[in-house]
């Protein structure tokens, strides 16, 4: 899924990625995205 919302946010889909991000964080992942790219660590 982290990769599906990298494509989602080159493409400037910000819809697709935002629905994608709160389906990560539903499943108690953190997303933090940085210049150098994203980042993801399990809430807990």
């Amino acid at each position: 899924m982290i990769t599906q919302r990298a494509q989602a946010r080159a493409d400037k889909d910000w819809a697709a990625a935002d629905r994608i991000r709160d389906a990560i964080a539903a499943a108690g992942i953190t997303l933090e995205d940085t210049p150098a790219g994203t980042h993801w660590s399990i809430d807990g």
